[in-house]
């Protein structure tokens, strides 16, 4: 069985292989994350996989504790180096073990599954997530209750089911959103561009919630 390290790693590796083929207008292009274009999407993720303790106290206290703030700040800085240099710090996260305070591999697993989503949906080079690793990142997220990514609550009383796997979460007879898992993992993060690859009569519910 793959253990969750070894998706980070093969995940990381795909992530490293798309910024590799990636031309100067789609490393400038907005992402699905707001303010962040691609370039800053990935020097998030780069710089995630070296995060120490210290670093990530010290960046906190510089923005007041304010956990948002902070990662867009730091996000925009890591995107401003030169392009070469982010992609092979994407390479060299390959095999790193550092996860940031509070945050277990299947969360680690979860931001990089989803960022990769958020570069190439904006980009439209879209890819099959190899399902072991969806479900895992479906798993963690359904559960997730922090502000940043409050997947608990935005799902709370409906019914996910995802139409190209066998996964599903939800009260019986809730109502019901179905899709891709894709779609209802990036819904699940509050992307609405996802929303219009879903259907039931949950999805308006989700679209309220999500701001979509």
């Amino acid at each position: 069985m793959v253990d969750t390290w070894e998706m980070i790693d093969a995940e990381r590796g795909e992530f490293a292989d798309l910024c590799d083929t990636l031309t100067p207008e789609q490393w400038d292009a907005p992402s699905l994350c707001a303010k962040w274009r691609v370039r800053d999407v990935v020097g998030h993720v780069a710089q995630g996989a070296e995060l120490t303790l210290g670093r990530a106290f010290l960046s906190l206290a510089r923005y007041g504790f304010r956990l948002g703030p902070m990662l867009e700040a730091t996000a925009i800085t890591a995107g401003s180096e030169p392009t070469e240099q982010l992609a092979r710090s994407m390479r060299a996260s390959i095999g790193a073990r550092k996860t940031p305070p509070g945050v277990k591999p299947e969360g680690v697993l979860a931001d990089n599954v989803v960022h990769q989503q958020d570069v190439r949906r904006a980009i439209e080079r879209p890819r099959a997530i190899a399902s072991d690793r969806l479900r895992v990142v479906l798993d963690e997220t359904k559960g997730v209750t922090n502000s940043l990514l409050p997947g608990k609550t935005r799902i709370a009383d409906l019914s996910l089911r995802a139409t190209d796997m066998d996964w599903s979460v939800g009260t019986l007879g809730a109502p019901e959103v179905a899709g891709p898992g894709e779609a209802l993992l990036l819904v699940i993060a509050g992307r609405t561009g996802a929303l219009a690859d879903l259907s039931g009569p949950g999805v308006e519910t989700l679209r309220a919630r999500i701001g979509g």
